[in-house]
Formats: C-alpha cells, sequence, structure tokens
C-alpha cells in the first residue's frame, strides 16, 4: 500500500518541480532590477532568482543583466530586451539585444545549445560559440531600413565560433539552415525571405550595440544561495504588460505547450484586461473565441419523444378514433 502511494505520489511531485528543472537560467549579474512575468504575475527580481519556465523577463530600457544555467551556457541581456526562457534552453526574443556563450561545463552531461527564435529566424550557436544578436532593436536599422524610415531586421554577429541560422515562417518552407563562421555577420530584413551574410558586421550593428557587448562574456559564479520562488511581492499582469507578447508573430504564440491564451485567459476576469483584448480583437483574432464565444447550439429533439400539444394534434388526426392520452 505504501509503495503503491509512493508511486502515484512521485509524478506529482515532478510536475511541481518541472517549471525549475526545465529553466534552469538563475539572474548573476543585474546592473538594476529586472521585470519577470512569471505564469500571469509581475515582479522585480534581482541577482539570485532563479526563473521558472516560460518565465518573460524585460530588462530595463537604460540597464542590461547576464543570465546562466546550470551547464554554463550564459546569455547577456541589454538595455530594452524581452525573453521567454522555455524548455530545452530554447529563448523567445520578442526584442532587443543579446550576446550569448555557449560553454558547457566540462563535467554536463547532454549540454544543450540555447537556440534563440525570434518571429522569423532562429539562431543556434555552436559549441564554445559566442553570438551577438538584434531583434528590432530600437536603435538600429539596416541601411535599407533607414532608407524606408522602417525598422524589423534580425541581424547576428558571429563573434566566434560557428552557428546555425534557419529562416522560419510560412514563407521559409523546408529551406536549409545557413552556417555562420566568425568574423561574418548576417542580415535578416522582413521584407525579404533571403538571409544576407557579409565579412564583417554592419557599422551601424557596432555602434548601437550595448557598449558592454563589446567585453568578453564570461561564465560567472552561480549565486550561493539562489530563490526558486518568486518574491511575496507579485501583482496580476495588466494588458499593457503583455500587449506586445499577445500581438507577436513568435512561434510560441500559438504553441500547444506555450499558447498566450491558455496562458493568460484567466485574466480576462479583470475588466480593464478583457476591455483591452475587445478593442485591439481585430489584431488579436485567437481570442476572439474567449471573448466572443458563440451561443450554445439548440438542442434537437425528435418528434417522437414530444410530449406537448403539437403532438397530441397530430396523434388525433391520425388516429381520429383513438383516445389521446396526455
Amino acid at each position: 500500500m505504501i509503495f503503491g502511494l509512493f508511486k502515484r505520489s512521485v509524478p506529482f511531485a515532478l510536475l511541481l518541480l518541472a517549471p525549475y528543472a526545465n529553466a534552469a537560467w538563475t539572474l548573476v549579474q543585474a546592473d538594476a532590477a529586472a521585470t519577470v512575468i512569471h505564469e500571469t504575475g509581475r515582479y522585480q527580481a534581482d541577482v539570485g532568482q532563479r526563473f521558472a519556465l516560460d518565465d518573460m523577463v524585460e530588462t530595463p530600457t537604460s540597464a542590461g543583466v547576464q543570465i546562466q544555467d546550470d551547464a554554463g551556457n550564459s546569455v547577456a541581456l541589454g538595455h530594452g530586451t524581452r525573453v521567454m526562457l522555455m524548455r530545452d534552453a530554447h529563448i523567445a526574443l520578442l526584442g532587443g539585444w543579446l550576446k550569448v556563450l555557449h560553454a558547457c561545463d566540462a563535467n554536463t552531461a547532454n549540454c544543450a545549445a540555447p537556440v534563440i527564435e525570434t518571429a522569423r529566424t532562429r539562431f543556434t550557436p555552436a559549441d564554445n560559440a559566442v553570438l551577438v544578436i538584434a531583434a528590432t532593436a530600437t536603435n538600429y536599422r539596416s541601411a535599407n531600413e533607414r532608407n524606408a524610415n522602417v525598422q524589423d531586421t534580425d541581424a547576428v554577429f558571429c563573434e566566434s565560433g560557428a552557428a546555425s541560422i534557419l529562416g522560419i515562417g510560412a514563407s521559409h518552407g523546408n529551406v536549409a539552415p545557413l552556417k555562420l563562421d566568425a568574423p561574418r555577420f548576417a542580415m535578416h530584413p522582413a521584407a525579404s525571405d533571403t538571409i544576407a551574410v557579409t565579412a564583417g558586421a554592419d557599422p551601424a550593428f557596432v555602434a548601437a550595440m550595448p557598449v558592454t557587448f563589446r567585453d568578453a562574456l564570461r561564465v560567472l559564479p552561480m549565486p550561493a544561495h539562489p530563490r526558486n520562488e518568486p518574491p511575496g511581492s507579485i501583482r496580476p499582469v495588466a494588458y499593457d504588460d503583455v500587449s506586445d507578447w499577445l500581438d507577436s508573430e513568435l512561434a510560441a504564440r500559438r504553441d500547444p505547450s506555450t499558447r498566450f491564451t491558455s496562458r493568460f485567459r484567466a485574466r480576462l476576469t479583470d475588466p480593464a484586461f478583457r476591455r483591452a483584448v475587445v478593442q485591439r480583437i481585430r489584431d488579436l483574432p485567437d481570442w476572439r473565441a474567449l471573448v466572443f464565444p458563440p451561443p450554445p447550439r439548440a438542442a434537437i429533439r425528435s418528434p417522437a419523444i414530444q410530449t406537448g400539444s403539437v403532438y397530441r394534434s397530430a396523434y388525433r388526426s391520425a388516429y381520429p378514433s383513438a383516445p389521446v392520452r396526455p
């Protein structure tokens, strides 16, 4: 009996631990506190905070942070950068600047390479590679974008090692990944399905890059006592906290394991959140069924089981001499 109870309790215990076992990212350095959206709550995180699966992390507009996983991979987030930390070291980059070092500890088995994915491009560093990535960064425009006064480019500089780059989305089909070696630069504008590669980085990219990214990215000591739980000062997210995520073209928005409608639908009980979704429903078609549920289908009743006056009337017409029972 005790063994059976243990067997039943183990899956439940693993479920409780799963969010922290899969994310494994810890905040190891911060110029200022980062904002974290944990499930449907929002809080401020300092050094030593361990993030949970699918936490959304946002840096201040004037400060950056560095996070590391248990294997030794390091990621620096520039100012005004927003990411979501997903399963198997996948990172959804909504926008901003990111520098990643894929360098695993020698004692770590099966160290997964971080995979950084924007709405249009996927970047995977090779062993001991360092990449600097910009995605729709507010202070960087390619030459073509500057001429057209737009700003929506994914760009990457391979500082060392090598990386795999893949254009994603319906327009790219089954295109093979592109290999990028150091010190080469690749750019993927939103208006093009082609990833352009050059021998050196775009000067505008270097000028806009966070100054700290010019220094080597190194693995830092992990905090002695990391905090697994969010602090007590956590509040429910407002619509403005997540509006850019809900309106994004990231694959995570609709993926069954991370679908934003499933994650944030409970916030529809807040009148302000619901009102904001309704006002923007044209940009949020995946929310339409939640805020405007279809009317219930009318039950179709068989005439053979109806007991109303219509049935009794038809019974008299068919059999005028037979008594009718109610």
